[in-house]
């Protein structure tokens, strides 16, 4: 009886598990269920990711897919919703990506120009000049050439970049010019995975760079057509404009109202540059939507204002339209002036967005901007998804739309507006959209930039309002007093305003622990950061929670990631050791600290250094060394570093791995025992990166290995 009994309550137990499993299930269910039917609205929000994701993939292959794989995707993606409609929702993603890919594809062949091969040394050059930056340092020239020696002309480059540093000269864009300048390739990265320049001039086509040894000399010039003249008239503008304001106002204040207006910012000095990053006010050097908001907005509000004071005209027209109409001429105006830039795009685009919304009477403000702009900016540069600028612009529009529309559905109706309760929201405003623009973007600089502003709240709470009430409406008068003569003292006292923020940020940066360094992350990472806050954001219903998923997710992947510990450069000459103290503490160890002076300073950020706070140490002070090269232990590792092939023999047989700066030639690397990486391999493979792991082992990677053959390599 007794075990009847116990048979029975053991059966009994297992059917209300099962009950209890089956209603969770169904729980969970329901809620997926009521979720999905919640967001059903927001899924075109999702469109430009998908986009991006195409375009994204595209770029960062090794090797170009087939060239017809995307239009046949999208063809048979056409064909199936032909016949089956209910089909749309689950292919649209799958389509969205083939589409990103096509375009990417399109655009990489729409720019293809020739690229330098090989260092040219001395030569002469002819052609227009397109563009100038100017600085105290010099002049950065670009040229479209007609004539450069000892090349062909079907090799000629669409544009060459050229730093010119010697006294001024009377060219200006649209002129024939004809000068004798050092050219090269454009820049490989400084190490595998670093930032890729010589894709950036990609785009820009821009197959060859280089410094003058002579000044430019005016050809006398061929017609123009109608375009290139309206390019020079526009450049020929900007150019005057900077200089009108770096010689109006003095100084860093002066260069970065220059930037801020222009677009130019070769003016703006280095130590003015890392002041800015160190204090987390970076973002106020490129052309944004905080620009583009308040150049737009205060020409709105201020017609407004203006036409309202006519009763008769406030009553009997449209004044809030008109208003609008004028804000996004000025945008557009605004775009042209400062180089339209990915971030000046996205701002303007979101901002003719608004100002339509408001002439059409439409809601001006929500994600459907967002996502419209980027859209169209993918589709028409979809190299713009791989640019921090891109990236970052975005991340912050994203987040703080995302915020205030979840703020908007919860805010007091019987909010005060008297003055004092108006300012306490400016202000609570500014901290909490600074926090949630500095959170959204924090990935995007520590995975670029290896780096992170720690207190850069304080900063913008008092830089914002700085921008917002004394430099950027003093800009806007001082351009409407130019053609008078009399906006020279308006600049100045703009240009005061920006000195109070580098004063600011001298003040913050000096604050110990004000900047975080960090070890490169890996791509995985980021990936998952940007898909778990894309969720967060992009979501409405409770699932939205699940985007913080990202955040263990990520920290694992990055734990898992290993920093190389050497550098091969990018020329082969040099190398750099990554070591640590007693306490933990990174130094960079360079063989010749002579050389590559900017790839030992990517190599420290890569590496969580702050290059501006360490600096590199010589090799031979770690490392016995002699005049034939070094040799260093590392985890186990016996690693040589031979400048001259007469130690080769006993670097191959005392060391585990050898790096030689000098071609070694075939026999003698077959009788090497040891792996070893020379001058050649560098030639061929671009920059090195070895990895020594805990248990000894070695993992080399070099810049081919990421890059594969794209158009932009070079090698």
């Amino acid at each position: 009886m007794a075990g009847l009994v116990d048979t029975l309550v053991g059966n009994l137990r297992y059917v209300a598990r099962n009950l209890a499993v089956d209603a969770r299930k169904a729980q969970i269910a329901e809620f997926l269920r009521t979720s999905w039917d919640a967001e059903r609205g927001r899924l075109g929000l999702w469109a430009p990711v998908f986009l991006g994701a195409g375009a994204a993939g595209y770029l960062s292959l090794n090797h170009a897919p087939p060239f017809w794989l995307a239009p046949a995707l999208l063809s048979t993606i056409a064909g199936i919703f032909f016949y089956y409609r209910d089909a749309a929702r689950y292919l649209a993603p799958v389509a969205l990506l083939a589409l990103g890919s096509l375009c990417a594809e399109w655009r990489v062949m729409s720019v293809a120009a020739p690229i330098v091969q090989r260092e040219l040394g001395i030569v002469t050059v002819e052609g227009r000049l397109i563009e100038i930056d100017e600085s105290d340092k010099g002049r950065r020239l670009v040229i479209a050439p007609s004539k450069i020696d000892r090349i062909e002309k079907e090799q000629y480059p669409a544009l060459i970049r050229i730093a010119w540093r010697g006294k001024d000269f009377s060219a200006k864009p649209g002129d024939i010019i004809r000068l004798r300048a050092d050219l090269s390739p454009p820049p490989q990265p400084v190490f595998p995975g670093g930032y890729d320049f010589a894709r950036q001039l990609y785009f820009r086509r821009i197959g060859a760079v280089g410094f003058a040894v002579t000044p430019p000399d005016i050809v006398s010039g061929e017609r123009k057509s109608l375009g290139a003249r309206l390019s020079s008239a526009i450049e020929i503008f900007r150019v005057r404009l900077a200089r009108r304001i770096t010689q109006s106002a003095r100084g860093d204040g002066g260069a970065i109202i220059a930037a801020v207006v222009t677009g130019k910012r070769e003016a703006v000095s280095d130590k003015a540059e890392a002041i800015f990053r160190n204090a987390g006010l970076a973002h106020l050097l490129a052309i944004s939507g905080l620009h583009m908001g308040l150049a737009t907005g205060l020409i709105f509000f201020v017609l407004r204002a203006a036409l309202a004071l006519n009763e008769k005209i406030a009553l009997n027209y449209p004044i809030k339209k008109w208003s609008a109409i004028a804000a996004l001429c000025s945008g557009a105006i605004y775009l042209v002036l400062s180089g339209h830039a990915w971030s000046a795009q996205r701002a303007f685009l979101m901002s003719a967005i608004v100002f339509l919304a408001v002439i059409f009477d439409r809601r001006a403000l929500s994600l459907r901007t967002v996502a419209i702009a980027a859209f169209f900016i993918i589709i028409i540069s979809p190299e713009a998804v791989l640019h921090p600028g891109f990236q970052m612009s975005f991340a912050a529009a994203t987040a703080l739309i995302a915020a205030f529309e979840f703020y908007s559905r919860r805010q007091d109706p019987s909010r005060s507006f008297e003055w004092p309760a108006i300012l306490r929201r400016y202000f609570i405003g500014i901290v909490v959209t600074d926090t949630i623009a500095a959170i959204a973007t924090a990935p995007f600089s520590l995975f670029h930039f290896s780096r992170a502003a720690n207190f850069g709240l304080p900063a913008n709470i008092i830089s914002i309002p700085l921008m917002g009430f004394w430099v950027m409406p003093l800009s806007i008068i001082a351009l409407f007093l130019w053609p008078l003569g009399l906006d020279a003292p308006v600049w100045r006292v703009a240009a005061a305003g920006v000195d109070i923020m580098l004063f600011v940020g001298v003040g913050i940066g000096q604050i110990p622990y004000a900047v975080s360094n960090i070890s490169q992350w890996p791509v995985t990472a980021l990936v998952a950061l940007t898909l778990g806050g894309l969720w967060l954001c992009l979501m409405q219903s409770k699932w939205r929670i699940a985007g913080l998923m990202a955040l263990p997710i990520a920290s694992f992947l990055i734990a898992m990631h290993s920093a190389p510990q050497l550098f091969v450069a990018e020329d082969g000459d040099n190398a750099g050791v990554i070591l640590r103290n007693v306490i933990g503490d990174k130094t960079l160890a360079l063989y010749d600290r002579r050389k590559d002076r900017f790839a030992a300073s990517a190599w420290m950020e890569a590496s969580g250094i702050d290059p501006a706070r360490s600096k590199s140490m010589r090799l031979s002070d770690f490392a016995p060394c002699d005049r034939d090269g070094c040799v260093i232990n590392l985890r186990g590792v016996r690693i040589a570093i031979s400048e001259f092939e007469i130690g080769l023999d006993d670097d191959c047989a005392r060391a585990d791995f050898v790096i030689a700066l000098y071609p070694v030639a075939p026999f003698l690397r077959d009788d090497c025992a040891a792996p070893l990486i020379d001058r050649r391999d560098v030639w061929n493979n671009g920059a090195y990166s070895v990895f020594v792991s805990s248990d000894a082992k070695i993992r080399i990677r070099n810049t081919h290995d990421v890059r594969g053959d794209r158009a932009w390599a070079t090698y």
